[in-house]
């Protein structure tokens, strides 16, 4: 059974990462290409000898010979054009995060439900070889008690060059042509005023917020959270131990992200890689006090969105659950939401 996929966006991630990735599956075809930028959306379509090519994605709402879409739009378009493709009896594939708001992600969660249809969004960390061997590790760590009890995590992204040179070695298409007109889509809460702050926070780190859930499971609080221009750092509490989680943003020629969970007897690191760097899996470093080692494991050499889009055509041609399913990304709007409520309380009190 051969996945025939339609592609909604013709930038940076569709053309140098998802086209070609889900291309190099063997049981998947792509058939089409959706961009409102005509000059652009035909010259990627002709690189990557797309059959067919659509100005919108309202244009093959009827097309029964696509089976599911790739959307990969600014993030303030997920919901519609999401939704208008689930209605129409598509499974998708969304980039992180889901939605700019619960209220959207939400309606697409049950969107899909109500339509049976696969919702699957783009936390490729997940699929990330060593990130999946840290996460069975600390698994039997809790289980065996090797460690004892985890009394602290750190959260820590600060980025830097995210692309690892593939921008720079790759051929990107380009055209002279805007980019379309994007409508904010925050919170009903939230000032428009506080939205570029907590949308940039939400594009990029939701990433490290859906690793912690994934490592630790749902929080039952926040004890603290703050804001000063691009910087965000919070204190979030597990009940028996709380975790640290600060992001930031600099300019320097590596990648700075950690996830650190400390135990009784030792500690677990995990260092993603710069997102683009292509099979390179996440470090893993393990320290035991009762044996006095650090251990570091080394994960496939594996591209974490190559391994992302092979799941994705296996959940759609055995109509299961995605591990990155719409509904857990759903938690991630509503703790980042959170996060920025706290925040602001805070600024009142």
């Amino acid at each position: 059974m051969t996945i025939r996929l339609a592609f909604i966006g013709a930038g940076v991630m569709n053309q140098l990462v998802h086209i070609p990735n889900f291309m190099s599956i063997s049981d998947c075809e792509v058939v089409a290409l959706c961009e409102l930028r005509e000059k652009l959306g035909r010259a990627v379509a002709a690189m990557y000898h797309i059959p067919r090519y659509y100005k919108s994605h309202l244009d093959i709402i009827d097309v029964k010979d696509i089976d599911a879409c790739v959307v990969a739009v600014a993030d303030e378009l997920h919901a519609p054009i999401v939704l208008d493709l689930l209605k129409s009896g598509k499974d998708v594939f969304v980039e992180k995060p889901i939605a700019t708001n619960s209220d959207d992600a939400r309606e697409m969660v049950k969107c899909a439900e109500k339509n049976n249809r696969i919702l699957m969004v783009g936390y490729m960390k997940r699929y990330d070889p060593g990130c999946r061997y840290a996460k069975d590790l600390v698994s039997k760590f809790l289980q065996e008690g090797s460690l004892g009890k985890v009394i602290y995590a750190r959260v820590h992204c600060y980025g830097g060059d995210w692309t690892g040179g593939l921008i720079e070695t790759s051929r990107l298409v380009t055209t002279d042509e805007p980019k379309p007109k994007v409508k904010p889509r925050p919170p009903k809460w939230l000032d428009l005023s506080e939205y570029c702050r907590y949308r940039a926070f939400l594009d990029v780190f939701c990433h490290d917020v859906n690793l912690m859930r994934w490592f630790l499971g749902e929080p039952e609080k926040i004890i603290c959270s703050s804001f000063c221009d691009d910087m965000h750092n919070s204190i979030i509490s597990y009940g028996d131990f709380s975790v640290g989680f600060e992001t930031g943003f600099i300019k320097a020629h590596f990648w700075d992200e950690e996830l650190k969970i400390y135990f009784e007897k030792g500690w677990i690191e995990v260092k993603p890689p710069p997102p683009l760097l292509r099979n390179t899996p996440s470090l893993v470093e393990v320290y035991s006090s009762s044996e006095r080692t650090f251990k570091r494991y080394y994960g496939d050499w594996r591209w974490a969105f190559r391994e992302e889009a092979e799941h994705f055509i296996k959940c759609v041609k055995e109509d299961r659950e995605p591990l990155t399913s719409s509904r857990d990304a759903l938690r991630d709007i509503e703790l980042i939401e959170n996060l920025y409520r706290r925040f602001l309380e805070a600024k009142q009190e």
